[in-house]
């Protein structure tokens, strides 16, 4: 599955979008994320014991929806992915926090990603929705 361009280009301007996962009771749990997009995949940052690490854990699918919305509604535009999700391995960690922090420098200061401490979750998107792309 691959994103267009313009597809692309908004999924990497959107500073934040939510991330929707399935606890082990089948129980939906929906928050917003500040991801990055690179070279196809998606990835966030979080707590080792977030409850979307526990979700994800348990059932590795999860949805994320990049949208910019106007009262309007001129203008409209969203992507959503459906993903199979995991935990990025230790020696994939330091690179991906890298671009973390070049997107979002405040993240190194104010909540800076440690291994042990945090976790870097890796969406790889296997089905699109979009709208307002035409």
């Amino acid at each position: 599955m691959k994103l267009t361009k313009r597809e692309a280009d908004f999924v990497k301007s959107q500073g934040v979008a939510r991330l929707a996962t399935i606890g082990a009771d089948g129980a939906p749990h929906n928050v917003p994320v500040c991801p990055v997009y690179d070279r196809g995949k998606v990835y966030v940052g979080t707590e080792t014991e977030a409850k979307k690490v526990r979700n994800i854990r348990s059932n590795p699918r999860a949805s994320i929806v990049f949208d910019q919305y106007r009262d309007s509604w001129n203008g409209l535009r969203g992507v959503m992915l459906q993903c199979n999700a995991r935990i990025v391995e230790q020696k994939e960690f330091k690179n991906i926090r890298k671009k973390l922090y070049e997107k979002y420098p405040k993240y190194e200061s104010e909540s800076a990603l440690e291994p042990g401490e945090s976790v870097i979750v890796e969406l790889s998107p296997d089905k699109k929705l979009t709208w307002g792309f035409n």
